[in-house]
C-alpha cells in the first residue's frame, strides 16, 4: 500500500467519524429540543390552568360582592319604607292621642314607661323589619 492510499484511508475514516459524530450530535440536539418543548408545553398548561382557576375565583368574588350589595340596597329600601309607614301611622290623630307605653319585665317587677314617637318608630321598626324579612324569606 502506498503512502497516498494510506492517507486517503485515514482521511476517509476521519470523515466517516466526523459524520458519525455530527449525526449523533444532531440527534442529541433534537432530543434536547423536543424535551425542552415538551417541558415548556407542560409549564404553559400549568400556568394556564392556574390562571383559569384564579379567574374563576375572582369572578365568583365579584358576583358575591354584587349580590351582597344588591341585598344591602334592598334591605336599605325596605328599612326606609318601614320607617315611612311607621312615621305616617304616628301622624294619625288617633295614634298621637293614644298613650304609647312599653312594659319592661325585670327581677324587680314590671316597669311601665311612656315612649315618645321617635322611640316607638325605632323599636317598632326593628320588630316589623324582622317580621317582614321573615315573611319575605330574605
Amino acid at each position: 500500500m502506498s503512502l497516498e492510499k494510506i492517507l486517503e484511508k485515514i482521511e476517509l475514516d476521519a470523515r466517516q467519524e466526523v459524520e458519525k459524530l455530527l449525526a449523533e450530535a444532531r440527534e442529541k440536539a433534537e432530543r434536547i429540543k423536543q424535551e425542552a418543548e415538551s417541558r415548556a408545553r407542560e409549564q404553559a398548561q400549568q400556568i394556564l390552568q392556574q390562571a383559569e382557576a384564579e379567574a374563576r375565583l375572582e369572578a365568583s368574588r365579584i358576583v358575591t360582592q354584587a349580590q351582597l350589595r344588591k341585598r344591602m340596597e334592598l334591605l336599605k329600601v325596605k328599612r326606609e319604607l318601614i320607617d315611612k309607614v311607621l312615621k305616617a301611622a304616628l301622624q294619625k290623630e288617633e295614634l298621637r292621642q293614644a298613650s304609647l307605653k312599653k312594659e319592661i319585665v325585670s327581677r324587680e317587677g314590671v316597669i311601665e314607661e311612656s315612649l315618645p314617637s321617635e322611640k316607638v318608630i325605632e323599636e317598632l321598626s326593628r320588630e316589623v323589619e324582622s317580621e317582614i324579612l321573615e315573611w319575605l324569606k330574605v
